[in-house]
């Protein structure tokens, strides 16, 4: 990701800041200019455009977009009046995802393309987008031009970045899509309450996945189910079941999340002895293999989770929430193992939350975890062949159709990262 801005002299917009930083705009991805676009039949590799706007909105939105999970934040609700290309972007907490998107503007008749996008670390990514922001307050600097609004949030967002416990609340506000600085004293409690329980990533995505529900409720949930007695959560055997597979399948530099859940998943099936053909029908048979006793409990149901992981002393524990009386025992099994997923993805101790959230790292690991773990893929296609249909296959191996038809989309990177 990179851009270049010819400043313009003399511009005539009546804003001074704008005035101050219009330019000649390229940015490219993958090395493809996303500014290219055919303006009346004509093509033109730029953009003319006052930056200002851009740069303050990045301001503002910069603890959304690095907090916020499930999200897209489109540099088109700052273009303030301007034909841009439709730039989106996206943080699922380890990965930072960049692209543009198909956009035609009919008056004038503007047409920009779409260009694949551009994954690269948050590290990365926040030293392009403060590259940028700086930019534009130097050039406004220059052409004399102080006490912006962008200059006052962007110190504001600044001076946060460099205090950790800042920093964490002020994510966790992004993860509900809230301006840290413009908090209520309620949200604020619950921000402090959620954080007193969990930290880091697992923080933001129980955040972001919350965000809908009673959050309340749901903390008053997760205190009552970890004061059962241990036999209801506790899966024995998992701490050491995961600290090795994760050993035998080490997590690679800038990894998507499904790839190490794939991986993961292969390893601990090999771990336990698991052949090809080996499947579960149920989550309490999954669990005792996993050490859990008889006794292994469901808790009452709760919105905002499926399940938290938890490690204390005598091992990881799963509290897994209960599911509406139609729901397919299927549902359990997968969720189950989504936790199980969690912890052999991330074997760090610690307490994390399965949610719904798609576009979270550790709920996507946990997800793909899941779907080869219970439906291998090498399986899936073996039943296929044998003339099976999705929802034979499906009931055979426990799980939902559209776990069978995400494993067939997907063979080809499933194929890839096992190798």
């Amino acid at each position: 990701m990179r851009y270049s801005a010819d400043w313009l002299e003399d511009a005539r917009n009546a804003a001074p800041e704008e005035r101050a930083t219009v330019a000649d705009f390229q940015f490219w991805m993958n090395d493809q200019n996303v500014c290219l676009h055919l303006a009346d039949g004509a093509l033109t590799d730029h953009v003319t455009i006052a930056l200002y706007s851009l740069a303050e909105g990045l301001a503002h939105d910069w603890w959304t977009i690095f907090g916020g999970r499930d999200r897209d934040i489109s540099l088109m609700k700052h273009r303030s009046g301007f034909v841009t290309p439709d730039v989106r972007m996206s943080f699922d907490g380890a990965v930072f995802d960049i692209r543009s998107v198909q956009r035609t503007y009919e008056n004038p008749g503007v047409s920009f393309w779409t260009v694949p996008g551009e994954v690269m670390s948050r590290s990365e990514a926040e030293a392009a987008l403060s590259g940028f922001v700086g930019e534009v307050l130097v050039r406004l600097e220059k052409k004399q031009v102080i006490d912006t609004g962008a200059a006052f949030r962007w110190a504001r967002v600044q001076e946060s970045r460099t205090d950790p416990d800042e920093a964490s609340f002020c994510e966790s506000a992004g993860a509900l899509g809230l301006d840290p600085y413009q908090i209520d004293e309620g949200q604020t409690a619950s921000i402090e309450a959620a954080g007193e329980l969990f930290e880091g990533e697992p923080l933001t995505e129980f955040l972001a996945g919350s965000a809908q529900a009673n959050r309340s409720r749901l903390l008053e949930w997760v205190d009552a189910v970890e004061r059962r007695p241990p036999y209801a959560s506790r899966v024995s055997e998992l701490r050491g079941r995961a600290r090795e597979a994760a050993q035998r399948a080490p997590a690679r530099d800038n990894e998507e999340a499904w790839s190490l859940g794939y991986r993961r998943a292969r390893e601990l099936r090999r771990l336990l002895g698991f052949g090809q053909a080996d499947r579960f029908t149920t989550f309490r048979s999954l669990a005792e293999k996993l050490g859990a006793s008889r006794s292994f409990q469901v808790t009452k149901p709760v919105d905002g989770v499926q399940a938290i992981r938890r490690d204390e002393q005598d091992g990881v524990h799963i509290h897994l929430r209960s599911q509406h009386r139609l729901a397919r025992q299927g549902a359990y099994l997968f969720g189950f193992t989504r936790a199980v997923g969690d912890a052999v993805c991330f074997p760090e101790p610690g307490r994390a939350p399965v949610n719904d959230l798609h576009s979270a790292y550790r709920q996507a690991a946990g997800r793909a975890f899941a779907a080869e773990f219970l439906a291998p893929i090498d399986e899936v296609r073996s039943m296929r062949e044998d003339g099976r249909d999705t929802l034979s296959i499906a009931d055979d191996l426990g799980v939902s159709t559209a776990v069978i038809e995400r494993q067939e989309e997907n063979a080809a990177r499933i194929d890839a990262v096992c190798a």
